[in-house]
């Protein structure tokens, strides 16, 4: 599985050092050309970005050099409130975040990021860790903070997707082999991540994989069932979602095949508390999959392949119901014996198997 690397400042927020400027104009003794350019040009802040100075220490380095008149306090608010959310890649991130491990990677100093987790948590709780420059003691393009994000996300170079607005640091990215876009609009980095053969979830999509992780959340012992006949197409996508995800994910598996009253009595009998059947059915027009309580998929046109092998397993488990019961449902194309999946079956696929072992991955072994 691969993964992504989000720069902060102009990918998922604006900035803006003139908001600054025009507060601090009566309030230093310099022009605001010679503030942006020890700034932008001449790395005036690279010691406090790698955390080498404290946040004070700064305040009083900036004060010295140029001449300003004012409390921490105020510098404080000032030197923060310069930035801006862009709403749309925070969405694009936080979608990936159900599918792909995501990390972000940031040059950027303690007041800022402090402010910005303050202000705006939900764009950073999604992510798996955070690699900032302060707390690492290196600034991009330094090997350093690439080998903490390849130790941090267990990834090789070429496995992660680094997305950056300078080009400078895109070219010494992708010397270190990291698969490196270039962040210029929201529409460009689409096409980029297409060419990559990325699977994005769109708006629906995303909706039903966050629900489903909240359900699962609220269980302890989970069993996914998949159903299905491999040789027949799309039919037979829950049992391969099972054999692709049984050594990654830590959820309990089951592959039923086509003879799924064979398992009943140890469905029942397993000591989960809930149960997800996964199974090919005719959905709506445009909808990839869906998930649905037993009491919903009676209500909606769902016509499953595996009619009555469903339709057992609710009679018999809800006779003494032990545990709850969800039925994840992929839209199916194709039942021909003999061919693959059709593409938008790949795709759910990719999504599902992709959600199941990144949000609910294998333990992993304890080092003795």
């Amino acid at each position: 599985m691969r993964c992504f690397a989000f720069d902060l400042g102009r990918v998922l927020f604006d900035f803006d050092y003139e908001i600054a400027l025009n507060k601090l104009k009566n309030k230093i003794n310099c022009s605001s050309k010679e503030v942006i350019d020890e700034l932008l040009s001449n790395n005036f802040a690279d010691d406090f970005e790698k955390g080498l100075i404290s946040s004070k220490d700064f305040y009083a380095k900036f004060k010295a050099k140029f001449n300003a008149e004012l409390s921490y306090e105020e510098f404080v608010e000032i030197w923060c409130d310069i930035f801006s959310p862009k709403v749309e890649m925070i969405a694009l991130a936080k979608s990936l975040s159900l599918i792909y491990p995501i990390y972000l990677i940031s040059n950027i100093n303690e007041l800022h990021f402090e402010y910005l987790f303050k202000k705006y948590p939900d764009a950073f709780t999604f992510f798996d860790k955070l690699i900032l420059s302060y707390e690492v003691k290196s600034l991009k393009p330094e090997r350093v903070i690439y080998e903490e994000l390849k130790k941090q996300s267990n990834h090789r170079y070429e496995d992660i997707i680094y997305i950056d607005d300078r080009h400078d640091l895109i070219h010494e990215a992708k010397q270190f082999n990291l698969s490196a876009i270039h962040f210029s609009t929201f529409d460009n980095l689409i096409t980029e991540l297409n060419s990559l053969n990325i699977c994005l979830p769109d708006k629906k999509e995303y909706e039903t994989l966050k629900d489903l992780k909240e359900k699962i959340q609220k269980h302890k012992n989970i069993l996914l069932v998949g159903i299905g006949n491999s040789l027949k197409s799309d039919d037979g996508v829950g049992v391969n979602i099972i054999q692709k995800i049984k050594n990654s994910t830590g959820l309990n598996i089951l592959d039923a095949g086509t003879a799924l009253e064979s398992y009943l009595s140890k469905i029942s009998n397993s000591g989960n508390d809930l149960v997800i059947f996964i199974d090919a059915a005719e959905l709506k027009e445009g909808e990839t999959f869906g998930c649905y309580e037993t009491k919903d998929a009676e209500n909606i046109s769902l016509f499953f392949t595996h009619d009555a092998p469903l339709k057992l397993v609710t009679q018999y488990l809800q006779s003494d119901l032990s545990f709850d019961i969800l039925i994840l449902a992929i839209g199916a194309h194709n039942f021909s014996f003999g061919e693959s999946f059709s593409e938008e079956v790949k795709r759910a696929e990719i999504l599902i198997s992709s959600f199941f072992t990144k949000t609910f991955p294998a333990k992993k072994p304890i080092k003795k």
